[in-house]
């Protein structure tokens, strides 16, 4: 089992090769997910923010690339998703989750 950090650099590879490599999921099954999973950017042109806490009207700590592949709680809170492994919460309306094939 390759641990995240080797995922997400095979992810970058796989990108780099223009093949196929996540398989999406619908938001029912998102759902259903206990924990965090991979998610991406959605309908983001340049940044998507990291804030501090779970608020537009908190200070912004940090920011995504469009197609950035993230650890977050399937939970959403106040619209927002909790980063995992790192201080910061995303728009949950901008993310979409993802499952790494094997």
């Amino acid at each position: 089992m390759l641990s995240t950090k080797e995922n997400l650099k095979q992810i970058q590879m796989d990108t780099i090769q223009q093949e196929p490599l996540l398989t999406e999921l619908t938001p029912e099954a998102a759902a259903t997910v206990e924990g965090g999973l991979l998610y991406t950017t959605k309908g983001v042109t340049t940044r998507l923010n990291i804030r501090e806490r779970a608020t537009t009207k908190s200070d912004k700590i940090g920011s995504f690339r469009p197609g950035a592949v993230f650890d977050a709680s399937a939970k959403v809170t106040n619209g927002f998703r909790k980063l995992l492994g790192r201080a910061g919460w995303v728009a949950a309306s901008f993310t979409k989750p993802f499952l790494i094939r094997v």
